[in-house]
């Protein structure tokens, strides 16, 4: 059985003075990275270019303050392959190869991470998060007091815990569990095509001729909204001094509603995404055909006009893409890549070329078709082999 591992991002809720402390640790933690910055830039000036080594380097940073001693190995360890990263970009030679740079930034705050081992729980829905002992003077250890944090549902087999800052302080909280979903058959699996858009976030045809269209006005209702409060922020801040009082006040509601307006995108994301598993799910669907549209998004400025180009900039079909890879991989859904050009103006009958200028594709012959729904038969057509021209049912979802 496939052991997968998920995330769960929960305030911290608890006690004001540990909640002080818990932005203390980040401060500490922010300190091992710098002291990591330091060492490695001393010792490639020293040594003509030359790299610390990876146990000179922890044992440099080992109790250096009075962080816990498993956070201050995960910060190392993230710089370490910070670092091996950097040299692997280098020795691949891709095309920006030469704009890699060494980690260089020195933190204020960096996230502070317990394991398994540095987490307890007790009977009142609190985890605990352990604290190093402090020697006192006769070197002996004094134990701080644990942090409880209360967690409404703590998730089984947690593998660590990170404190991060999103508009206040979180716990991510990463934990596996064993897949138990049933998987497709591919033997007598059916094959679907997705025609991806701005206004309808999926439209879909199978073999069978099911389709379905899941709206996204929703998406971009959130978006339009989030423009104009933006455009109303920003005009109000360039009539004020930078860096003022009041021109910071400006920029942290900004930075609020972009936080804000990012996680109704991201749960509308996923809620468009859950309908597409369902229906694939339902039809036993095996093979999942999608459009290429990089090349529709790119150089949109001096392609289109403002307003369209506008749609195209926020058209968020990548966020769609991962997050139906995330949930159709775990029912071994195959996604392929295809190419879609002229798919929404080929009839499938006659095989002519008409641009439609509305919703509805009108071809000469008589055809007559939704052009979302025409563009995912042509790309099923063409990629499956199918002789697909009209549906046999339609369903027509959006999200709440």
């Amino acid at each position: 059985m496939k052991t997968i591992y998920k995330t769960l991002v929960v305030p911290v809720k608890c006690n004001k003075t540990d909640y002080q402390y818990l932005i203390g640790l980040n401060k500490l933690s922010a300190e091992i990275w710098n002291r990591c910055l330091k060492l490695d830039k001393e010792h490639r000036e020293q040594n003509n270019g030359k790299q610390i080594s990876f146990k000179d380097l922890q044992s440099a940073v080992k109790g250096y303050n009075n962080l816990h001693a498993k956070g201050i190995g995960k910060i190392f360890h993230k710089y370490y392959n910070a670092r091996t990263t950097m040299w692997k970009s280098i020795m691949s030679k891709h095309e920006n190869s030469n704009k890699v740079k060494m980690p260089y930034k020195e933190k204020k705050y960096f996230n502070t991470i317990w394991d398994y081992q540095s987490i307890k729980y007790d009977y009142n829905k609190n985890l605990i998060l352990l604290a190093k002992p402090q020697l006192g003077k006769g070197g002996y250890g004094k134990k701080q007091k644990p942090v409880f944090c209360h967690v409404n549902n703590i998730p089984q087999n947690i593998v660590e815990i990170e404190l991060v800052y999103r508009k206040g302080l979180k716990l991510s909280i990463k934990y596996k569990e064993s897949d138990k979903q049933n998987l497709i058959q591919s033997e007598n699996c059916n094959a679907a095509s997705i025609d991806l858009g701005e206004i309808h976030s999926i439209t879909s045809i199978d073999t069978e001729g099911h389709g379905i269209i899941i709206t996204g006005r929703k998406l971009r209702s959130i978006k339009r909204l989030r423009d104009k409060e933006l455009g109303e922020l920003r005009s109000k801040r360039s009539k004020c001094q930078k860096g003022s009082r009041q021109y910071k006040k400006f920029s942290r509601a900004m930075y609020n509603l972009k936080f804000k307006t990012d996680k109704q995108i991201l749960d509308s994301v996923h809620k468009i995404t859950k309908l597409y598993l369902d229906y694939c799910l339902q039809h036993n669907i095996g093979i999942v055909y999608y459009g290429d549209v990089d090349s529709a998004t790119r150089s949109t400025k001096t392609r289109v006009k403002n307003h369209n180009g506008e749609k195209l900039n926020e058209w968020n079909h990548g966020k769609i893409m991962q997050q139906l890879e995330n949930k159709l991989t775990r029912y071994s859904i195959k996604l392929i890549k295809v190419k879609e050009y002229y798919t929404s103006q080929i009839c499938p009958i006659c095989g002519q070329l008409n641009k439609p200028t509305s919703r509805n594709y009108v071809c000469d012959c008589g055809y007559t078709q939704h052009r979302d729904i025409l563009g995912a038969i042509n790309i099923l057509n063409v990629n499956h082999g199918t002789q697909i021209s009209r549906y046999t049912d339609k369903t027509y979802l959006r999200i709440a």
